[in-house]
């Protein structure tokens, strides 16, 4: 009975995806990235995904863009149309809260505004710069303030969470406080042989079917272990193979784990005549850092190559002299439902944590507008 109770659980499942699609809702958050769109179909409800490159490399920009710069953008354009609503918690590692809201003026300001400013600028950091009052006063204007409480509202930063414990019973009270769990009896064998009967979570029924719950942890290797795990290879484990599946498969969440490759996957390896061994450079699940076993459970993994900083003059055919540091290969590296292998060459704005697609033949034109950007960046 229960197989039976699984199965039209799904095929209802595929109906109501159906008939929603009918009536002009969404199934997942859609990117602005069109190539991109047509291999992965945006932000997925019940989705673990690992970004990843190598140090310094992009992944938590590309993290940030696509799981939490697009779907707020997305989100604030299209809730008066749809049922779909947003919650993203952010467990930052890496930079403090402050910071990272920062980033997020920092992508604002480009977006609404085309104005490119990093975050360093943005704070008057460096002595021959002090922030514009101009800039200041875009900032301070009620539709920015708008945008940056309607940011707060659904962005929850937590910079002082950095264990997995501390991960798991933050997300779980949420779900617990926005939704029930149904139960079920299962017969239970006592030590002594008896048998008695048990009740156990069924399946979790959120309060709003359509909330897409986003928990983003910058970056793996910065996870501190606890007492029952011997450094941040156990921590890894534990929260990729145990709390990340529970976030997934019992409340319908969709954990984002950003985790580097290994400094030894990036070093540079070269043929007989000394040429750059390209595909050995590129991220790969078996580069992951720290603990590979991440991707056992992963849905899907996505990196960023950078072949300018290994000196390759021409990539996919454009000059990497020009672009330098505005570009980035993206790679699907693992999809356990659709395309893998498949790559798309993408403009990198760091100072704004902006990404948009190249075209696939190389232009002039393109070319001209990265200069431009250059030389207007603050």
């Amino acid at each position: 009975m229960e197989e039976r109770d699984r199965v039209k659980r799904v095929v209802d499942q595929l109906k109501q995806n159906r008939e929603r699609k009918l009536n002009g809702d969404l199934i997942a958050i859609p990117w602005s990235l069109p190539r991109l769109s047509s291999i992965l179909p945006g932000v997925r409800q019940k989705h673990y995904t690992i970004i990843s490159a190598q140090s310094k490399g992009g992944k938590s920009q590309l993290a940030n863009y696509l799981y939490m710069f697009e779907p707020i953008d997305w989100y604030l354009k299209n809730r008066d149309s749809t049922n779909i609503t947003l919650k993203i918690f952010y467990f930052s590692l890496e930079i403090s809260a402050d910071l990272l809201i920062i980033s997020a003026i920092s992508y604002k300001l480009f977006k609404s505004y085309g104005i490119i400013i990093s975050p360093d600028n943005l704070q008057s950091v460096f002595a021959g710069y002090t922030l514009d009052d101009r800039l200041l006063k875009i900032i301070d204007s009620p539709e920015f303030q708008k945008w940056l409480m309607e940011f707060q509202s659904i962005v929850t930063i937590h910079d002082d969470i950095r264990n997995t414990t501390g991960i798991l019973l933050t997300v779980k009270s949420y779900a617990e406080a926005n939704g029930h769990y149904e139960y079920k009896d299962v017969a239970w064998q006592e030590e002594d042989g008896s048998s008695v009967n048990k009740k156990v979570i069924d399946r979790y029924i959120p309060n709003k079917p359509d909330e897409y719950v986003i928990i983003l942890v910058d970056h793996a290797g910065l996870l501190s272990s606890q007492k029952d795990q011997i450094g941040v290879y156990d921590a890894i484990r534990d929260l990729s193979s145990k709390i990340f599946l529970q976030f997934r498969d019992r409340w319908g969440y969709s954990p984002v784990l950003i985790q580097q490759q290994t400094a030894s996957s990036t070093d540079a390896q070269y043929t007989n005549r000394g040429d750059v061994m390209i595909e050995r450079l590129k991220p790969n699940p078996e580069g992951l850092a720290e603990n590979k076993s991440s991707k056992n459970d992963a849905n899907l993994m996505i990196s960023l190559f950078w072949p300018y900083n290994y000196k390759i003059p021409t990539y996919n055919g454009w000059d990497m002299a020009r672009l330098g540091m505005n570009h980035r290969e993206l790679l699907i590296n693992l999809n356990r439902n659709g395309i893998s292998s498949a790559s798309i060459d993408l403009l990198f704005l760091g100072a704004c944590n902006y990404f948009a697609e190249l075209p696939r033949e190389p232009s002039e034109s393109v070319y001209r507008k990265i200069e431009e950007y250059n030389k207007n960046t603050i």
